[in-house]
């Protein structure tokens, strides 16, 4: 929900813009066009004549209704515009009410720069990742237009341009279930009743009910990320309107109680206060929150920004240090295992160590030759030393070692020699992360596979190429003979654009569940503290959460459209939290 706030004198007016509001003008004009599959198609997915919205408004909604909103908001654009324009230019410029008055398309450029410098929201950057799979000749120009102003924007889908698209994929096993469905009676334009829309990919049993959802509204920008206190009801969310948000959510309140009185956020300003008066739009004016974390034991949270600054806060949400060493984004961060340094990499190029208690910079190494997209500590150092890994767009993976653990130089050492550089990727390396152990490495790539690495070695333990299109994360489950759970097998999670999570047994080298439930791009899993859940968000606002052991989806649940970056477990297991666009969903899981 976007929420605008208009005064003029006595005139106050609060303008809520909801997703289901959206879904449904959409759904209308569907059916009114004639586009009978596609209508039941969207239905299926966004849920739209189940929503409250829909019985709200379904028998005074008048056909027609999203066309005239549009055009009633290209007349507003046009009226803006001539506002803005030069009136001296009219007595002197024979041509200029003649340019004034042609017509005017909603794709047109006056639109699009219209929409991009009125809104108070920005145009996401975020979650579109660029569609490799886009015809090359048809948009040969506008990636060259691209990539000399701001270069491919990765990691989780970064692009800036107003009139990027997204390309949207249905999953083998979703196209064979719609075809095999019966389409419901769709009515005339006249009509204003809705279809029941019949789920064929869950039962009852597995729908989350709304009554165990809280949406934590406030931000006013996508939700990037988020990341729970490790051991109190905490929640810190990050967001592209340069904000955190830390939620005390109390864990003797359920759901329902919290809905009553919803609770107020502590909100944390990522921007210097002489600077929130700037009008710059360079890319060291963006704030964008992308990536936060807590130490362990929970006393800092750290932040990464499109600034390029990382940024520690007390628990109670004092900044402490800033941390300032990058020329582009951070992307990700990680605190070692004694809470004692933090890892920075960016776009720069550059991973950076710091120490946690002074915000010195305490090493910087320069191992890439193209952008970071991820850190990684490794448990256990390696022969007495502190080791790190990163991935990066060049294709390669440098783990990096600390030489002195104690070392403290001003200035801070910088290394282009990592440890050892592991190749094995055919296209960019989005994620890695070393298991519980340390003992593997894992990392996935654009290439589609999965690769599982031991420091030491050259070539990969296991190649996984099961996935059919780019893999965005993976994630080990917190089981193993090092862990609180030993007697659980170790297992690791893979998340894909294929619409699909893979579960694999690193120690046998095999795929041991492919969880189907999704229809568009997953790009984030978590598994529960207790390693018997996993959960998955996408593309469409579709979670699901999913039993290990077995594969089999366990509960599900669909924002309404709303794209899913990030899904989060808190400490004992009992709470879900997912970021999107603008808000944060709460699920209560106590009742699987």
């Amino acid at each position: 929900e976007v929420r605008y706030t208009l005064c003029s004198g006595c005139l106050s007016v609060i303008m809520a813009l909801k997703a289901e509001e959206i879904n449904l003008l959409v759904y209308r004009y569907l059916q009114e066009s004639g586009h009978l599959h596609s209508a039941f198609t969207f239905a299926y997915e966004s849920l739209v004549t189940q929503s409250e919205i829909a019985k709200m408004y379904a028998d005074t909604m008048p056909p027609g209704a999203l066309i005239s909103i549009i055009q009633k908001g290209l007349m507003y654009l046009k009226v803006e515009e001539n506002l803005d324009a030069d009136i001296s230019k009219c007595s002197t410029d024979p041509t200029c009410c003649i340019e004034s008055s042609k017509e005017l398309s909603i794709l047109s450029a006056t639109v699009l720069q219209g929409i991009t410098k009125s809104k108070s929201i920005k145009y996401s950057k975020w979650y579109v990742k660029h569609d490799k799979n886009r015809n090359e000749d048809e948009d040969e120009e506008v990636e060259k237009a691209e990539s000399r102003t701001i270069g491919k924007r990765k990691r989780i889908g970064i692009c800036v341009a107003p009139n990027a698209t997204q390309s949207i994929d249905f999953s083998k096993k979703h196209t064979s279930e719609m075809e095999g469905s019966a389409i419901p009676e769709i009515h005339s334009t006249e009509s204003t009743s809705f279809p029941k829309i019949q789920s064929t990919g869950m039962t009852e049993e597995q729908a989350i009910s709304s009554a165990d959802v809280l949406i934590l509204t406030g931000h006013e920008a996508e939700v990037f990320c988020c990341s729970w206190h490790p051991r109190d009801e905490l929640l810190a969310s990050g967001s592209g309107d340069s904000t955190v948000r830390l939620w005390n959510l109390p864990d003797d309140k359920t759901t329902a109680n919290l809905k009553i009185k919803s609770p107020l956020p502590r909100v944390l300003e990522c921007i210097a206060p002489m600077q929130q008066e700037k009008k710059s739009t360079s890319a060291g004016d963006d704030h964008d929150v992308t990536t936060l974390e807590w130490s362990v034991d929970g006393s800092l949270l750290a932040t990464g920004c499109m600034d390029g600054i990382a940024r520690l806060w007390s628990r109670e949400g004092v900044l402490q240090h800033s941390l300032n060493a990058h020329s582009e984004s951070i992307f990700s961060l990680r605190f070692d295992s004694a809470g004692k340094r933090l890892l920075t990499g960016s776009y720069d190029k550059c991973v950076s160590v710091w120490d946690v208690r002074t915000g010195k910079l305490q090493h910087k190494f320069e191992a890439h030759s193209a952008q970071v997209l991820d850190v990684d500590w490794k448990t256990g150092g390696y022969h007495g030393l502190d080791v790190f890994a990163s991935c990066s767009t060049d294709r390669t993976i440098a783990v990096c070692a600390l030489a002195d653990r104690e070392a403290d130089t001003d200035p801070a050492a910088a290394t282009t020699t990592p440890l050892q550089v592991l190749v094995g990727h055919a296209d960019e390396v989005n994620a890695i992360r070393w298991d519980p152990s340390g003992g593997l490495l894992a990392s996935c790539s654009d290439d589609h596979q999965v690769l599982i690495w031991q420091l030491g070695q050259s070539v990969p333990v296991h190649r996984f190429s099961n996935h059919t299109e780019e893999i965005y994360t993976i994630r080990w489950s917190p089981t193993g003979q090092t862990t609180n759970m030993p007697n659980a097998p170790l297992r690791l999670a893979s998340a894909s654009f294929d619409a699909t999570v893979r579960l694999w047994d690193t120690d046998m080298g095999v795929c041991l569940h492919t969880l189907r439930n999704h229809t568009k791009k997953v790009y984030t899993i978590a598994f529960s503290p207790d390693g018997r859940l996993l959960a998955s968000g996408s593309l469409g606002g579709q979670l699901n959460i999913w039993s290990v052991p077995n594969g089999k989806l366990l509960k599900t649940y669909n924002q309404g459209g709303a794209d899913i970056f990030e899904v989060a477990w808190n400490a004992n297991g009992t709470r879900l939290a997912a970021t999107s666009t603008n808000a944060v969903t709460l699920i209560d899981v106590r009742v699987i």
